[in-house]
């Protein structure tokens, strides 16, 4: 325990320690020439670090973009698949498109990370853990996607041990419309449309998705090789109107229904494991915000809710239920400047399990502080209290410091550093399996406590007008780990031993020339559970290598995706065999109208596994059109 405590003080140290050097080093050269241009990558513009917009220049947070540029150069169906592709990420999915996907950011468990749409989390309150519900979402309606990687219950409070920001479209001045459709192997169909009008005085947009596929034999367990289809209707709105020059009032909702054909359920008679198994799912979401924002402050008042629904059959008899909310109102401010800023905010959140009457509520108040000396030194400390019902008080900090050292007027060196703490909450599920009748022993009425969560990055990124280059190391881990005592089945359980993740993440980009674009990154991560064992279903190595360009002035896009797995293990230590993936993708704009795109997937038909006894798709080929009216 005192080891961990002085690697944490040595962690703080030396970023404290860096501060102090960099700001030495910046006032003595405080009175030198303007500093030189930026490249253009250092002033895109990022929210999920703060909740507050800022250059990528400013942080010392490691957070990745994905556009709608790469988005459609990827042109995967699932917003989970294109993220495979992202450095820090690994996906494990159990047996095709809409079938249980768990989404791990730098070897954590999934129900660690948080993920909002359009500002909504987007999570199961009825599952064992709060998870995400990464299964229904689909790309096709996503403009942008923002990842923050590591601990980060500054910000986000309970269960962020990295989080995901996705964002719709949006509506641009005047009217537009377009219709999207693709089909494929395994009888897949997809049919999207959509239409947007804004003008000055606000804006509107409206969005429906179909998708539906025969899909493939989802268990490798199950003889009869017959398919597992899914089926995903996706409603989407979102508004806005602006009261005056500062005020904007906006309203987001958006509702997904989903029928999902798996194996490996019971038989509701005689409960022997069978594979004729089906969930239906509602999930609504919806966010009504009030923005006020002027040349130096902003504020937002926002109620949001999360409605989840799920229904289960076997051998199309139902078997059982659930049903649950999550409901958050919130506020968060900003004043500041270019030197120095000031974040604050206040939440209350409320999960529900409806039918059982389980119910939470978590109050959290917070604040950041950013220091920005001569456009070279940022530095930034905020802390997080909580007050939850079910364990008390907690409280969340995070402290970073970035250098900016231009080599030329071309060219920038950026040193970066952060360190930062988080919790997850013990769910309703657990606490209330506890306080049930199916617990004993130890586990019969045990409070549970927070999960503990530390965070320790430092890296550097390096940029000039053609290239660019990130490299950091990170270190992070868990305490007090909640766990299913799965030897005696007691019930859920907590231990005073750490996990660990720790790794390298590297990314470069370059331009080769105006019309081709080379891309990669690369991930090692080693994790290890509380017993010094190797954690499941997160590969040590994976590297990703990506080539997109386009000729005839833009009117043939071409994208290729290649991706590398390496020294996977499932559940008792089954090492998966390693694999690459390469992926093609290509479109051609007949006309302002009209736009035709192919896609291959898993190009060379390779065999390869997720999941232990899961089957993945072969070779697929879809044929799409994109019309613009």
């Amino acid at each position: 325990m005192k080891s961990k405590n002085y690697s944490n003080t040595l962690c703080c140290l030396s970023i404290f320690c860096s501060s102090v050097f960099f700001t030495q080093v910046v006032k003595a050269n405080e009175d030198s020439s303007e500093f030189p241009p930026l490249p253009s990558e250092l002033e895109t513009i990022t929210v999920v670090s703060s909740k507050v917009p800022l250059s990528f220049r400013e942080l010392a947070t490691s957070v990745s973009l994905i556009t709608k540029e790469d988005i459609d150069a990827r042109g995967n169906a699932s917003l989970a698949d294109i993220m495979r592709h992202e450095v820090g990420i690994g996906v494990s999915n159990s047996g095709g498109v809409g079938k249980n996907t768990t989404l791990r950011i730098r070897g954590e468990d999934g129900f660690r990370t948080k993920v909002y749409i359009d500002g909504v989390e987007l999570s199961d309150p009825t599952a064992p853990q709060v998870t995400p519900i990464f299964d229904d979402i689909l790309s096709h309606l996503i403009d942008r996607v923002e990842i923050l990687r590591g601990p980060q219950g500054l910000m986000y409070g309970a269960d962020a041990g990295g989080v995901i920001s996705i964002t719709t479209k949006q509506s641009e001045p005047g009217l537009q419309a377009s219709i999207n459709a693709e089909t494929g192997n395994y009888s897949t169909n997809m049919l999207n449309a959509d239409l947007g009008y804004a003008n000055q005085n606000g804006y509107v947009y409206l969005a429906a998705a179909e998708f539906e596929t025969d899909g493939f034999n989802a268990q490798t367990a199950d003889v009869s090789n017959e398919k597992d289809g899914y089926q995903n209707t996706t409603l989407h709105f979102n508004s806005g109107i602006n009261i005056n020059e500062a005020l904007l009032l906006n309203l987001v909702v958006r509702r997904v229904s989903s029928n999902n054909e798996y194996d490996g359920c019971y038989d509701n008679v005689n409960f022997a494991l069978i594979y004729q198994c089906t969930t239906d799912s509602e999930n609504q979401t919806a966010r009504l915000s009030l923005q006020y924002n002027q040349d130096k402050s902003h504020h937002n008042l926002a109620y949001a809710k999360t409605d989840v629904e799920r229904q289960f059959f076997s051998n199309e008899q139902f078997s059982f239920g659930s049903e649950g909310n999550i409901s958050k109102l919130e506020y968060n401010g900003f004043y500041g400047s270019a030197q120095q800023k000031l974040i604050w905010g206040v939440d209350n959140e409320t999960q529900q399990l409806l039918g059982s009457g389980e119910q939470r509520e978590q109050t959290g108040l917070y604040f950041e502080y950013q220091k920005a000396w001569s456009k070279q030194l940022f530095m930034t400390a905020g802390m997080r209290h909580d007050n939850n019902d079910t364990f008390g008080t907690h409280n969340s900090y995070r402290i970073s410091a970035a250098y900016l050292i231009p080599l030329s007027e071309q060219e920038t060196f950026k040193l970066k550093s952060t360190y930062g703490t988080g919790f997850r909450a013990p769910s309703l599920y657990e606490q209330a399996y506890n306080d049930g009748d199916f617990a004993y022993g130890n586990a019969a009425g045990l409070q549970l406590k927070e999960e503990g969560s530390r965070g320790f990055d430092l890296g550097f990124d390096y940029f000039n007008k053609i290239q660019s280059l990130s490299l950091v190391f990170f270190k992070q881990s868990i305490s007090n780990e909640i766990y299913f005592d799965s030897l005696a089945y007691t019930g859920y359980l907590q231990n005073n031993l750490s996990s660990e993740s720790k790794g390298i993440e590297l990314e470069l980009s370059q331009q080769l020339t105006a019309a081709i674009k080379l891309w990669g990154n690369y991930t090692f991560n080693e994790t290890q559970t509380n017993l010094q064992e190797d954690r499941i279903r997160r590969p040590k190595h994976q590297a990703n290598l990506g080539l997109q360009s386009q000729f005839l002035d833009g009117r043939i896009h071409a994208s290729l995706n290649i991706k590398m797995v390496k020294d996977l293990v499932d559940i008792g230590g089954v090492a998966l065999d390693d694999y690459n993936l390469v992926n093609l993708t290509s479109s051609y704009l007949f006309s302002q109208h009209l736009r035709i795109n192919l896609r291959i997937e898993n190009l060379f038909d390779r065999e390869y596994q997720d999941v232990v006894g899961f089957n993945t798709a072969h070779r697929s080929i879809f044929l799409g059109m994109t019309i613009n009216l």
